[in-house]
């Protein structure tokens, strides 16, 4: 980690090749234009930093972050590792995000908000809706996973009611079952390319199954224990 206490610390830093700024420690930073750093700001390696980025006091930013433009990060914020950002997220003072958590565009999180809150909040108000949720289980021609994520490959014969070990985090890669939600197709989520002969079957799942839920703005991914195939 590198604490600096302005953008101008940052610029002093050397350029490399690629337009990364080089700290004394070798980590990577890049920076967009009038970004604003409050004091003590710890930022780790490879952190993007868009235009009109704003971060509060104590703010500390894991490796890989990215930021898009018009962040604006209270104090105290901290972001694990591979966190993305969209443009204009505004998070308040003390919100903690865990490793590789991804937030879509102009997402406000009030103080001392966690990723895990924001997931268990999510999955509580589905429970209490009390209705069973359709999602798309995309499979290869012989209704097998792809594992586009790793693990066993899995069959889904239908009628089959399918389970699996996992447990509620905001970790989207995490054991489970993944799905994406109706309509949503695998490259559109970052999971392949366009050119692929996966199929989508429709499966039904209960809320008291989810294991991640997926982050405002951002829930084309989902994760669940159990799920029902349709078709």
């Amino acid at each position: 980690m590198n604490t600096v206490n302005s953008v101008e610390d940052i610029k002093a830093w050397p350029k490399n090749d690629e337009g990364w700024h080089v700290a004394p420690n070798g980590y990577w930073v890049t920076l967009g234009d009038n970004v604003t750093l409050g004091d003590k700001v710890m930022l780790g390696d490879r952190v993007r930093l868009g235009d009109k980025v704003r971060l509060g006091d104590k703010v500390t930013l894991g490796n890989g972050v990215r930021l898009g433009n018009g962040v604006m990060l209270g104090n105290g914020v901290q972001l694990g590792d591979a966190v993305r950002l969209g443009d204009r997220v505004t998070l308040g003072d003390n919100v903690t995000l865990g490793d590789k958590v991804g937030l879509g565009d102009g997402v406000q999180l009030g103080e001392c908000v966690t990723s895990t809150q924001i997931i268990q909040d999510r999955i509580d108000a589905l429970i209490r809706a009390g209705r069973p949720l359709l999602a798309w289980k995309w499979v290869t021609p012989q209704r097998k996973s792809p594992n586009f994520d790793g693990g066993s490959s899995i069959e889904y014969p239908k009628d089959a009611v399918i389970e699996a070990e996992g447990e509620v985090s905001d970790h989207q890669c995490a054991p489970g079952l993944h799905v994406l939600p109706v309509g949503v197709r695998p490259e559109h989520a970052g999971l392949c390319g366009a050119e692929h002969n996966f199929i989508p079957l429709l499966v039904e799942y209960q809320p008291e199954d989810i294991l991640f839920p997926g982050f405002p703005g951002n829930s084309d991914k989902i994760r669940v224990r159990k799920l029902r195939v349709l078709e």
